[in-house]
């Protein structure tokens, strides 16, 4: 098997290392271009980050901390809301304590467990040794990465694609020279091999710009995430090993424009952004098609949804570890990369809708961005997995398990994700009854 993957940024290396994991005697080869600068703004993860690299990557988890140095993520704090709440990666309203009859779900009607001292716990831990997410250094974990490639056999060519050539949806070759049984398109935010049309959720979550920049830390290393509300999107506070903090405003510049959210954060920090801060511009939407002959997106290339709740890294590990799947056990019956397609886009919208709750029940601002965000919760599909959590919990609040949406491959959060978030933004019965008259009249 010859696969040749195009980038080499996180989805390339992260892609290429899983399909010659999965198939070590396969021919494994990534082009990349020394004059593509990786975005490079620090990674923050996800709980089963961890557990993946060692089961679906091979790695030495011991080897990965001595040379990524990661910060252990036991969860977010969320400044958003009534009142700041935590998203713990821990079990809370599935898991059952001591003898208790139920889920701990069940005994928290009025109650709210991202406010309790148990969930709080997490503040107050130290990092240790990684065992689920993590916040790591780009530039070291890209250094890691190619380093192991390299070791694994991964050919690296230095070149750039200046023509492509086809036969219907088949490429044939690559700058007339480079052939592949497969090509991984990882090239970044523009596409090079896939001719998909973009399917664009603008409409839905409307940032499209982050503005990074690095301070020096000065507390101790949290293991947390911290996000905040900001006039017209949201801030993120990450700590890194190495003695920084990796910062991030998120917003639209439908609201706000890069000089009032630059001049917005320095107020708020009371600090002077670094000169060598950068404003990135993105779009949020993804492909209709991820699989079409013999190409496959991955990455930015791919899909983007926004930088909240670290979805990136998840979806780039889900994808490939599917697209490997597929290739080496082969597709006999010809319809899993239709299948793959189908779960592709359902994976992709679920994550957009997770993501939508968090902005449409956010009221500690009431800026014009975040009252039109409150009219959008309207977008979210009534047929959606999304919707009917939100239903549920609105008429129910945590009582009952839900169990047919826990298990679900295409909701990447499980219940206990969108009751964590659900129950830090709406945590009375008042409101509750009032958002369920809204969502059911449709606004």
């Amino acid at each position: 098997m010859n696969i040749v993957v195009v980038g080499s940024g996180s989805a390339g290396l992260l892609s290429a290392l899983i399909l010659k994991h999965k198939m070590p005697l396969s021919k494994v080869s990534i082009i990349r271009d020394i004059n593509t600068k990786v975005i490079g703004v620090g990674e923050s993860t996800f709980g089963t980050f961890i557990d993946i690299l060692h089961n679906h990557l091979g790695i030495d988890l011991d080897e990965f901390v001595k040379y990524v140095k990661p910060v252990t993520k036991y969860g977010v704090l969320f400044k958003f809301g009534k009142k700041d709440f935590v998203y713990s990666f821990q079990s809370l309203f599935d898991y059952q304590h001591n003898n208790n009859e139920y889920p701990n779900g069940f005994y928290f009607d009025g109650g709210d467990y991202g406010h309790s001292e148990h969930s709080k716990y997490i503040l107050k831990r130290e990092h240790r040794e990684p065992s689920g997410a993590v916040h790591i250094d780009n530039k070291l974990f890209l250094n890691y990465l190619e380093k192991l490639a390299v070791q694994r056999g991964i050919i690296f060519i230095n070149d750039n694609i200046s023509s492509i050539e086809r036969e219907g949806d088949i490429i044939i070759s690559l700058n007339e020279k480079y052939h592949a049984d497969y090509f991984i398109d990882c090239s970044g935010f523009k596409p090079i091999l896939s001719k998909e049309k973009f399917h664009s959720y603008e409409d839905i979550l409307v940032n499209d710009r982050a503005l990074f920049f690095r301070t020096k830390t000065k507390q101790k290393i949290r293991p947390y995430t911290q996000s905040s509300t900001m006039n017209c999107g949201w801030l993120w506070e990450i700590d890194h090993s190495q003695g920084y903090t990796g910062n991030g405003y998120v917003y639209s510049s439908k609201y706000i424009t890069d000089e009032e959210a630059h001049k917005e954060v320095e107020e708020k920090l009371r600090i002077k952004i670094p000169d060598d801060s950068r404003v990135i511009k993105f779009k949020t939407g993804r492909l209709e098609k991820h699989w079409v002959g013999n190409v496959i997106t991955i990455g930015n290339a791919d899909g983007f949804i926004e930088p909240l709740e670290a979805t990136s890294l998840a979806i780039i590990l889900h994808l490939a570890i599917y697209t490997a799947d597929i290739i080496r056990y082969g597709d006999k019956k010809g319809d899993l990369i239709d299948r793959f397609n189908i779960h592709a886009n359902e994976y992709y919208d679920n994550i957009r809708d997770f993501i939508l709750i968090h902005f449409c029940f956010n009221n500690k601002k009431n800026t014009r961005y975040w009252k039109d965000y409150k009219k959008r919760v309207t977008k979210l599909p009534k047929d959606s997995i999304g919707y009917d959590i939100l239903q549920f919990y609105l008429v129910n609040n945590t009582h009952v398990k839900f169990m047919s949406h826990v298990f679900k491959v295409t909701n990447p959060f499980g219940l206990e994700g969108w009751y964590s978030i659900l129950r830090g933004l709406i945590p009375t019965e008042t409101d509750r009854k009032k958002w369920l008259v809204k969502l059911e009249k449709g606004g």
